[in-house]
């Protein structure tokens, strides 16, 4: 009787040690560890999101664990490009996950500025052609340009001769 009480007290001891030093769901969950998380790349081989996704409800067997490596590692007093060296060392390159470009935003300003200033050379160009004469019924259109009088001159001449 007095051993199994012992035993029984042992257990609760041991239960009770292992909660109070075991990480939360929340602690591997916190943002410190999506920070990390967020430049590794699940090896789970089921996807390819960054270790804060959430598949089959968090419990990647790949994931979760590599969370709590982060945790701990953050425990420690480790920096986060220490944490994620040490993944990339661990597991190589292909876990790391660089970041996106940072001048993607760009890309819609200039594709309007360049639609604008090519909406303004065209209608520079179209201004800047003399405006059109109005026809003058009865009779061909009046011009003053002396090169265009000779090529109809020379027009006229030609078709003369086919009849």
């Amino acid at each position: 009787m007095y051993r199994s009480k012992l035993s029984l007290l042992l257990l609760l001891v041991a239960a009770s040690a292992a909660c109070i030093w075991a990480q939360s769901e929340a602690q591997i969950e916190s943002d410190e560890v999506k920070r990390v998380g967020t430049h590794l790349t699940c090896q789970c081989g089921s996807c390819s999101e960054n270790l804060n996704c959430m598949m089959s409800a968090g419990q990647c067997h790949f994931c979760k664990p590599a969370r709590t490596q982060i945790y701990k590692m953050e425990q420690q007093g480790m920096s986060d490009g220490d944490i994620i060296k040490s993944f990339v060392v661990q597991y190589g390159d292909k876990i790391f996950r660089r970041d996106p470009n940072s001048y993607f935003w760009l890309i819609p300003y200039i594709t309007l500025g360049l639609g604008g200033v090519a909406i303004i050379f065209i209608l520079r160009r179209v201004m800047s052609h003399h405006p059109m004469k109005p026809a003058v019924a009865g009779g061909p259109p009046v011009d003053d340009d002396a090169e265009l009088a000779r090529y109809r001159d020379a027009v006229e001449k030609d078709i003369s001769k086919l009849d």
